[in-house]
């Protein structure tokens, strides 16, 4: 899994340092963490795989309200636009401190690395693996 931070220079610098704190780089197995410089790189990756863990500083998100319909010149031109990250899912999580994105970001990786392949389940105990290690009782299927 990826982590892809979109926003100012000093959002971006905060985010390599709250990253670096948590141990974030190391807890990532196949993915890598990158900025992203341009709007049109930031919807590319977004609608190609809008699972993967986008960081976006709010001031460069566009809400639907008065200003970004009549005070047009407010809106910063490298600005996303709520509706189109609604649109792939990319839902607004506000977090009010570090250790609260260094949890999210701990679950997404922990529930991405979960997830089995349909292919590697052959066989019924291969099913029941799969709950067990989700905490699941067998004893409750089927109830």
């Amino acid at each position: 899994m990826n982590i892809f931070i979109y926003g100012s220079v000093s959002f971006n610098n905060e985010m390599h340092k709250v990253l670096d704190h948590g141990n974030i780089r190391f807890k990532i197995d196949d993915g890598e963490i990158r900025e992203v410089v341009s709007l049109n790189s930031l919807k590319n990756l977004i609608k190609d795989d809008p699972h993967e863990i986008f960081l976006i500083d709010e001031n460069k998100i566009i809400e639907d309200d008065f200003v970004s319909k009549y005070l047009k010149f407010l809106l910063p031109k490298d600005g996303i636009k709520q509706s189109f990250l609604d649109k792939y899912g990319i839902g607004d999580i506000s977090l009010r401190s570090a250790s609260d994105l260094v949890n999210y970001i701990d679950k997404r990786l922990e529930s991405s690395a979960k997830k089995p392949i349909a292919s590697d389940i052959r066989t019924i105990e291969d099913m029941f693996d799969v709950f067990d290690d989700d905490n699941l009782n067998k004893s409750n299927i089927g109830d």
